[in-house]
């Protein structure tokens, strides 16, 4: 489903842009409205992503440890798969489950898939890598999810 879908074009871009740290007066200013309008907008676009991602939960029969809908990201835990799943939302590709335990990503057609959309969830959140552009999407994932969520370690 496209990211457009849980959230107006209005909402994104406030969201995308507090997201990025950028105040809420500020965003009014660029934007020519009140800071209580981005406020109120912040709130529903806040609501909007949460319910976004326990939906993405529940579907996937996915217990939720913790869930930041400012930030866009759930950790949650599969008891089928007894692993830790990330599940985030980004503007550029709204819902996506990341499966946090041992992944086999040398056997996966889809790894150079996976390590771009990675990359683009560290640069959207203003996660610099370095050297660790490399990594496969696993290793990858460990090191831009432990800089989103507090207390999980790379």
């Amino acid at each position: 489903m496209l990211p457009s879908a849980y959230m107006t074009d209005a909402q994104m871009m406030i969201w995308g842009m507090r997201r990025q740290g950028i105040s809420q007066a500020e965003i009014g200013r660029r934007i020519n409205i009140s800071r209580q309008a981005v406020n109120d907008a912040l709130k529903i676009a806040h609501e909007k992503v949460g319910s976004a991602l326990r939906h993405a939960a529940e579907a996937n029969m996915i217990e939720v440890r913790h869930a930041d809908p400012e930030k866009g990201i759930l950790l949650g835990f599969s008891p089928s798969h007894g692993e830790r799943v990330i599940i985030t939302f980004s503007i550029r590709h709204g819902i996506q489950t990341w499966h946090y335990g041992n992944p086999k990503c040398v056997e996966c057609s889809w790894v150079e898939r996976c390590r771009r959309r990675l990359l683009e969830e560290a640069e959207e959140r203003n996660i610099l890598l370095d050297e660790e552009e490399k990594l496969p999407p696993s290793r990858l994932a460990h090191i831009i999810f432990s800089r989103v969520i507090p207390g999980l370690e790379p």
